[in-house]
């Protein structure tokens, strides 16, 4: 793995398109594979990918708070 493909949490929300709080609480309670390297949390682009194709239709309701 290169740092090429390690994304910040802001980087990931972005791409997701959800607010960065929302990644990083996905990261902290496990639910978006990530490492912490030191205080700061990286997320792979790899496991990212598996992320977003797992979740499905899942991803707009779990980012910002709508049931849908």
């Amino acid at each position: 793995m290169t740092q090429d493909e390690l994304l910040t949490p802001d980087e990931a929300a972005a791409y997701l398109k959800v607010p960065v709080v929302t990644v990083w609480r996905w990261c902290r309670q496990g639910t978006l594979p990530a490492v912490k390297i030191g205080k700061y949390w990286r997320v792979d682009k790899a496991a990212l990918a598996r992320f977003i194709t797992s979740q499905g239709g899942r991803l707009a309701a779990q980012g910002t708070g709508q049931h849908g």
